[in-house]
């Protein structure tokens, strides 16, 4: 059930990845598909204060990869250990390397 759980929040996670950057993708290559970032509301006391002193509020980091807000995204991969024999000896070649000589032309 742990291992099940895993590989579904893995996969939720690489099916974001991939959206966001199709998304990206969109913003450019086909701009009527591009879907904006949500508008953020402020709140009573946030538009008070902006209205107050001109600025805008500052706003959270968003967080994730690279600013996606896409928390996770890990790959595994088990290591098992096989008791396996090394390889075999390299095959004979013609000698020990020599630098050729004017003498030997």
């Amino acid at each position: 059930n742990a291992e099940f759980k895993d590989l579904m929040a893995s996969n939720t996670a690489a099916k974001e990845v991939l959206l966001f950057a199709l998304n990206r993708l969109n913003k450019f290559y086909n701009p009527k598909m591009y879907k904006a970032p949500a508008k953020t509301e402020l709140s009573k006391e946030d538009r008070i204060a902006s209205s107050m002193s001109g600025t805008e509020p500052p706003t959270a980091a968003p967080g994730g990869i690279a600013g996606t807000g896409i928390a996770v995204l890990a790959q595994v991969s088990v290591h098992t250990q096989r008791n396996e024999v090394a390889p075999p000896p390299p095959p004979e070649t013609f000698g020990a390397y020599t630098k050729a000589s004017e003498e030997n032309n």
